[in-house]
């Protein structure tokens, strides 16, 4: 569901000695066919019913084929296969097995004339399998008009966007109005039949995109509206990515990392001291299996800084400094005190236990990225998920006020925070978008589409993931994770 974060204010208890600082202001559906060609299918189980589809996804240099440009063959026999609109249904349950062939009729220099995929392999199951999103359609404590979609990302022409609007809290079946928040006319969706827990049936509207575009509505009720809080769905032309397994489903004991950011930049003469003590610390596998960094370049116009105010957000005025799970802080001192004081406090914060764990997987197309994020708490509490890009291997000249090298590069810059996908619009925190309430036990997704930067290195980027728990007013790092890459799964881990 689509949920809104409510900004507050975050609290840090700062630890400063004596400071020395800067001031400043796959699997088989992948196939062997290279990167110039690829076909993919999603989703790879499909209720055999005549109507749950798995779609086709053929591209060569990027671009997107048709059923008319490429041909489908039955793998076990190599007949030829009709397929209609690149999707495939049955009525006879069984795993059907299919490749593409695609004739490049002007190959450029270092292509092939012919592209063959791999095997695409699909499973047909009787009864539900298991696509449907859970829709949660009992009473709540919410009051005045509410609207939310079961997922805020659909692939086009696969998925469903499906509306659940509430008054005080019951679902409404009919008296509302669906508005076009682009044009504010009012627009008729189409709807699906969906049960309640307690057996009662709702017709819910529902979105199914035809293209990859993004559309917001809101709704009109009586004498309310939603229009200052509009749904907004993204509609991508790839398979969105689903759940990780989770290898211990009835465990909630977590692996727990902090979170550093080092607030930094090229023009700051002293950060070569805290580049050097965070190099040291996060080299030893004791330390740097327990916390993940993104280093964040603010100071004085630095070439590398992010669009968003980070800075200002988190209350920095000197430069360098490092804040840990977003409610302490370090300043700089010397190289050797810095080290200490690094130890320590990641000591301190991995020594409290995770209060959720974090399952993540990604797919990028082109310039898209969409990460579905699924937390899992281990105790009852209100939890807020953020997703920002790092890209290693930047280069620019660094100020050093002394700082021995001893072997460090300190012109290369990693881990540098290029988009910090953690502020909901309105809001000056980047805690973190808001998963509302959850018990022990209990699970919940966030899907984040982000536009990489044309200028980013995509190879040399990453992703750093983390979930907040309230504390009291505020909120603070609970757990966080950095992957390899921008595509990749990460399975919950756990102690």
């Amino acid at each position: 569901m689509t949920k809104h974060l409510i900004g507050k204010t975050l609290l840090m208890a700062a630890v400063c000695l004596a400071s020395v600082s800067c001031s400043g202001s796959g699997d088989d559906n992948e196939g062997p066919e290279g990167a110039v060609f690829k076909a993919t299918v999603s989703p790879t189980t499909i209720s055999a019913d005549g109507v749950d589809a798995a779609v086709f996804d053929v591209r060569f240099r990027g671009t997107k084929l048709t059923a008319d440009e490429v041909t489908f063959y039955n793998a076990d026999d190599n007949t030829v296969v009709e397929m209609p609109g690149m999707k495939f249904t049955t009525t006879d349950p069984g795993t059907y097995s299919f490749y593409v062939k695609y004739a490049n009729l002007a190959p450029q220099e270092g292509e092939e004339a012919e592209y063959t995929s791999g095997t695409l392999r699909i499973n047909a199951v009787e009864g539900s399998a298991g696509n449907d999103e859970v829709i949660d359609l009992e009473p709540n404590d919410q009051t005045g008009l509410t609207a939310t979609v079961s997922t805020t990302v659909v692939q086009a022409g696969v998925d469903q966007a499906i509306f659940v609007i509430r008054y005080d809290g019951e679902v409404l079946k009919e008296g509302y109005t669906i508005y076009d928040a682009d044009t504010n006319r009012s627009i008729t969706l189409p709807t699906v039949t969906k049960t309640s827990a307690s057996g009662e049936e709702y017709e819910l509207p529902y979105y199914q995109a035809t293209k990859a575009e993004v559309r917001s509505f809101w709704i009109a009720y009586k004498t309310s509206n939603t229009l200052k809080n509009p749904v907004t769905v993204t509609a991508v032309d790839f398979a969105i990515p689903t759940r990780p397994a989770d290898p211990q489903p009835g465990s909630t004991s977590f692996k727990r990392r902090s979170m550093l950011m080092q607030f930094t930049g090229l023009g700051c003469g002293y950060c070569p001291y805290m580049i050097a003590s965070l190099h040291d610390v996060l080299a030893e596998e004791s330390y740097g299996s327990r916390a993940v960094l993104g280093a964040i370049h603010t100071y004085s116009g630095d070439p590398y800084a992010p669009d968003e105010p980070l800075d200002s957000a988190f209350g920095v005025r000197s430069y360098p400094t490092v804040i840990f799970d977003m409610k302490s802080v370090l300043y700089n001192y010397n190289y050797n005190t810095n080290v200490t004081n690094l130890k320590n406090a990641i000591d301190t914060s991995t020594s409290e236990p995770a209060k959720a764990g974090i399952a993540v997987r990604t797919a990028v197309d082109g310039n898209t990225l969409v990460a579905r994020m699924t937390i899992k708490a281990a105790v009852n509490g209100s939890f807020r998920v953020g997703a920002w890009v790092l890209e290693d291997g930047l280069s620019g000249t660094q100020s050093n006020y002394g700082m021995p090298d001893n072997g460090y590069n300190f012109n290369t810059h990693n881990n540098v925070v290029r988009k910090a996908d953690s502020r909901d619009e309105g809001s000056t925190s980047f805690a973190g978008h808001d998963m509302g309430q959850l018990n022990a036990g209990d699970t919940a997704d966030y899907m984040f589409v982000i536009t990489l930067d044309s200028s980013w290195k995509k190879d040399n980027c990453h992703l750093l993931f983390f979930v907040t728990a309230l504390d009291g007013s505020s909120y603070s790092v609970t757990n966080a994770i950095a992957t390899n890459s921008l595509s990749e799964a990460v399975s919950f881990e756990y102690e």
